[in-house]
């Protein structure tokens, strides 16, 4: 009893224990509250990455609910503008629709195609078994269907069967609607164990509190949860949390009224598991470092204690005086001395190394200077040979490879219109015979009559001229394109000329003209321009990429509508400006910052390789030019491009080769 009041008497406690003791209480205290306040985080945070999963996931099985529906009412729109579809519809010809639609279902990948006429008559009804019972006549839907509109939504499989997302579009002719196309997929646990393939949870389709479809048999604590599930209004705008699941739930309304609830089910098992073992460590970790802890220190302050408080003594005079001759007593000839006279040596290094690292600072940061100005010089002259590099090589051989296949087009092209006009003349004078031939024998034998009428002689005659103007507007359509081919990649010309801008921003539309007819309205704004001197290749290929790039913008939102204007004038100080300007949904301004750096780009992997507007901003600035964007998040975005009227000298070198890789892109 007498030592254990020895010990904890403080007073007369040994330094080492008067070191030691403080902190060791001080120690045992901040581990024990960190230990619980570490543990209840961890806990916390395991339960709120969970509740992000569950939110997260739950976004995704909606959205590909969401993107399915759309791909069917999509589908439905492209099988209802299909002439020959539409066509067939309108002249209720059944087994034409079904030799036409059949090879597609597996391509549609659809467990209903359905075409119906205006009479509300089924003129082709494909379903898989999953769908053999849906009722897809309702009055709703056709009433919305008929009457021209395009939408999606759900409509019930009937008894014991799974329901059926449909997407539909109107039939139209000149005349009006003419019937309309269906296209459904059954909402089975196929399906959603399709969706659930890389979620790896539960979930299930749910109306009027029966389990529709599943992506596997519901568990009684699945059931349990469905019934206080219906029992809790607040229970679809919520996420729910018991001691078996996490639970999120939204909705699916159909046509007729019904609906449908989709719910995730996230076990909490894991979760739970992983918290008691958490605890577990935590606690193990604890007990065992705080032993550790009180152990080692006891131990190291009674061992150096006194002899390492000089030494310190010795070493802070140092480094507050910084007066490096100073010494710590060595006459040990143990580790202490020892660590004194490691302590000593130090000094008198760090006093001769003070004076060498002054000396060596002074020439180091003159070197560090010239050295970073070189590698800034190097870094900018590497960005700018890598950027040229890929303007020049990148299309070398298909801009050439365009150029000859133009020049071989030409050829057959000039044969075929320069044979026309003779075989017209060729024609007349037959025409001009049988005409004599008629009126020289009025009276012709049976045998011609019957060769007149077989032929039809009067409708050969007529259709003969017909058909000749026709070729003829078919080869002068050909040249256009070719001539159109030639200017635009300037291949046969000098790199640096006078040139009509209007004609290189005509050759890029007429290049992208395939991509055009998709519902695109073109607006030109052209003011009366000078000739520019510039290289007309390289401001081809700065037009070609912005409105490739409002294209692909507009196309990939499916803005409404579809616009692309452009405007000419000439500006002041001898300049002209080209304004390009589309309806996409604009850029962010993050995105608009970066737009013109090289290689950057918004589309997905293995949709292009940038937006090519790194090249532009070069190909402008070689030009003594600006460009300029302005654009705002659902307003669309504008290109100006402003450029000098002699833009380039006469004299100036370079490569005229034009990417023209987005001209030619499907």
């Amino acid at each position: 009893m007498a030592s254990i009041n020895h010990i904890f008497n403080y007073r007369r406690s040994p330094l080492p224990v008067k070191i030691a003791l403080p902190f060791i209480l001080l120690f045992l205290a901040l581990w024990t509250t960190g230990t619980f306040v570490l543990g209840e985080y961890f806990a916390n945070v395991l339960d709120r990455k969970q509740r992000e999963k569950a939110i997260d996931l739950a976004s995704l099985v909606e959205r590909d609910l969401e993107q399915k529906m759309q791909s069917l009412r999509r589908d439905a729109r492209l099988l209802a503008v299909e002439p020959v579809i539409t066509r067939h519809t309108a002249e209720g010809d059944r087994q034409a629709l079904q030799k036409k639609l059949l090879p597609l279902k597996p391509i549609l990948d659809a467990d209903v195609i359905q075409i119906l006429d205006t009479d509300r008559q089924v003129l082709l009804d494909t379903r898989t078994n999953a769908a053999r019972s849906a009722d897809l006549e309702g009055d709703i839907l056709l009433n919305l269907l008929l009457t021209g509109s395009d939408f999606s939504t759900v409509v019930t499989g009937g008894d014991d069967a799974s329901p059926i997302m449909v997407g539909t579009s109107p039939i139209k002719t000149q005349q009006g609607v003419v019937g309309g196309v269906v296209l459904g997929i059954a909402l089975s646990d196929e399906l959603l164990t399709q969706i659930n393939r890389d979620i790896i949870e539960e979930i299930l389709l749910l109306s009027d509190g029966q389990v529709v479809a599943s992506t596997s048999e519901p568990s009684p604590q699945t059931l349990q949860w469905i019934e206080s599930f219906y029992h809790d209004d607040s229970a679809a705008t919520q996420l729910q949390q018991n001691n078996d699941y996490l639970t999120k739930v939204f909705s699916l309304d159909g046509a007729d009224g019904e609906h449908f609830d989709v719910a995730l089910l996230i076990s909490r098992k894991p979760v739970q598991q992983a918290q008691r073992a958490l605890w577990l460590v935590i606690m193990g970790i604890s007990g065992l470092g705080l032993g550790l802890a009180a152990i080692a220190g006891y131990w190291i302050a009674r061992k150096i204690a006194k002899p390492v408080q000089a030494i310190t003594d010795t070493a802070k005079q140092v480094v507050e005086q910084e007066n490096f001759s100073l010494q710590a007593s060595a006459d040990r000839e143990d580790e202490i001395g020892a660590l004194a006279e490691a302590l000593n040596q130090l000094i008198a290094w760090v006093r001769q190394y003070t004076h060498d690292l002054e000396l060596a600072g002074q020439t180091l940061e003159a070197k560090v200077e010239s050295r970073t100005a070189e590698l800034t010089s190097a870094l900018a002259e590497l960005k700018d040979a890598q950027s040229q590099l890929i303007q020049t090589e990148k299309m070398s051989s298909l801009g050439q490879m365009v150029a000859g296949i133009a020049h071989e087009i030409n050829n057959p092209i000039n044969f075929i219109q320069g044979n026309i006009t003779p075989l017209k003349d060729y024609i007349q004078d037959l025409r001009d015979l049988l005409i004599t031939y008629q009126s020289e024998y009025p009276e012709p034998t049976t045998g011609i009559l019957a060769k007149q009428e077989e032929i039809d002689l009067e409708f050969v005659l007529e259709d003969s001229s017909k058909v000749l103007q026709s070729m003829k507007m078919g080869t002068q359509r050909v040249q256009d394109i070719v001539v159109s081919l030639r200017n635009y990649s300037r291949l046969d010309e000098a790199v640096v000329k006078d040139v009509d801008i209007h004609e290189g921003l005509e050759s890029t539309l007429l290049i992208l003209s395939h991509r055009l007819k998709y519902d695109v309205e073109v607006i030109k704004e052209y003011g009366s321009l000078p000739l520019v001197r510039c290289s007309p290749a390289q401001l081809n290929q700065v037009f070609t990429n912005i409105i490739a790039n409002a294209l692909d913008a507009m196309f990939e939102h499916d803005s409404d509508p579809k616009q692309l204007t452009i405007a000419t004038r000439a500006g002041t100080s001898d300049q002209v400006q080209v304004s390009i300007r589309d309806t996409g949904p604009g850029m962010t301004p993050e995105v608009k910052d970066k737009i013109f750096n090289p290689f950057f780009t918004t589309k997905a992997v293995g949709k292009g390789t940038g937006l090519g507007l790194g090249i532009c901003f070069k190909i402008i600035e070689h030009h003594r030019g600006r460009i300029e964007v302005n654009s705002q998040v659902g307003e669309g975005t504008e290109f100006l491009i402003t450029l000098p009227i002699a833009a380039l000298p006469t004299d100036v070198k370079g490569s005229a080769q034009t990417d023209i890789t987005s001209a030619f892109a499907s």
